[in-house]
C-alpha cells in the first residue's frame, strides 16, 4: 500500500477488503488521492456514504448497501430460481435455523459479497468444509454443490 517514496496507493482488491472490513475511516488521509479514489470507487459499488457504520444486535458491522440491508432472503431465492414445494420446504427449515442463530443479517452480506465477485469477474471457490450441506447458500452461490440434489444435511453445517 505504500510506494517507494512512501506515498500510499490502493489497488482494486485493497478497496474492496477496505470496504468490507470498514478500515477506511482509520487508514486514509482525507486530503489523499487514495482516498478520492477508495470514496469513488465505494460510490460505484452502491455505498453512498462508505463511513456509515451499521451495527447488528451482535456488534457486528455490516457495511453494505442499503438494498442489500434489508433484502427477504427467502424472495431472493425464490426470485433467482424455480423451486418445488419440497425445495422450498428445505429452504424454509434452513433460514429457520439461520434465524436461530441471528445468521440473517450474515446472509444478507454474502448476497452481496457474490454479487460483488460476480460483476469483478472475481473467481471464488465451489465449496468447502461444512458449508456445502446448507441449499440457501448453494441457491445464493456461496458455493457449487447441490446439497438438496445430494441429500446433505444442514445439521452437518450448523454444529
Amino acid at each position: 500500500m505504500l510506494d517507494n517514496k512512501g506515498n500510499m496507493f490502493l489497488e482494486e482488491d485493497d478497496i474492496i477488503e477496505l470496504m468490507l472490513l470498514n478500515k477506511q475511516a482509520k487508514i486514509l488521509p482525507k486530503n489523499s488521492a487514495s482516498f478520492s479514489l477508495f470514496e469513488s470507487t465505494c460510490k460505484s459499488y452502491g455505498l453512498e456514504n462508505p463511513f456509515q457504520v451499521d451495527q447488528t444486535v451482535d456488534g457486528i458491522v455490516w457495511n453494505i448497501p442499503s438494498n442489500y440491508k434489508n433484502i427477504d432472503v427467502r424472495e431472493f431465492i425464490k426470485s433467482k430460481h424455480k423451486l418445488d414445494s419440497q425445495q422450498l420446504e428445505r429452504v424454509d427449515s434452513e433460514l429457520v435455523e439461520f434465524e436461530k442463530r441471528n445468521l440473517t443479517d450474515l446472509l444478507r452480506f454474502l448476497i452481496y459479497m457474490v454479487d460483488v465477485l460476480r460483476s469483478n469477474n472475481i473467481v471464488y471457490g465451489v465449496g468447502r468444509g461444512s458449508s456445502v450441506a446448507s441449499y440457501v447458500l448453494f441457491l445464493i452461490g456461496i458455493h457449487r454443490i447441490d446439497s438438496y440434489k445430494f441429500n446433505l444435511d444442514i445439521k452437518e453445517f450448523l454444529k
